[in-house]
């Protein structure tokens, strides 16, 4: 491939991921609005349960995994705190770090009514996907989730 095709190409795919992510935002948040939780507030979630299974992470570490500001993660976290689904507390090892702690009513997720729910949406977005195109799709979003995220820091030597 030329530079120009390229450059051209990567452009097309840029400007794609973006309209992909706003249609994907609006689609969830509809899904969503029975858990009054938004897509940002639902992915904050799904962070903290994946990447932190039981632990509580600060909110440093969230932020970092989650690709936003600390400021903007936050934001985030007080409002799934209003809405019951975690609690943000001081560090005791640290207390100007804030962790954040899940609470039971995540479980909703993992009602048999919600996972039908949210598999009928998955099915829906995927719509027309075979098998390998979703594999091919799960290892280009990963490596290029990668090549994006910062490494991770040891948490003894992270400030809040």
């Amino acid at each position: 491939m030329r530079i120009k095709e390229r450059l051209e190409a990567q452009a097309e795919i840029f400007g794609s991921v973006f309209l992909l992510s706003l249609h994907l935002a609006h689609r969830t948040d509809v899904a969503m609005s029975t858990l009054d939780v938004t897509t940002k507030q639902w992915l904050l979630l799904v962070i903290l349960v994946k990447k932190f299974s039981g632990q509580d992470p600060t909110l440093s570490e969230a932020a970092r995994w989650y690709g936003a500001s600390r400021q903007n993660v936050k934001q985030i976290a007080r409002q799934l705190e209003d809405r019951g689904y975690l609690r943000l507390v001081p560090d005791p090892k640290d207390r100007r770090a804030l962790l954040l702690q899940l609470t039971e009513k995540v479980r909703v997720f993992d009602e048999p009514d919600e996972r039908i729910r949210q598999a009928s949406l998955m099915n829906e977005l995927f719509f027309g996907f075979t098998e390998n195109d979703l594999q091919c799709l799960r290892t280009l979003m990963s490596r290029w989730l990668t090549a994006l995220t910062p490494a991770e820091p040891d948490r003894e030597g992270m400030e809040e």
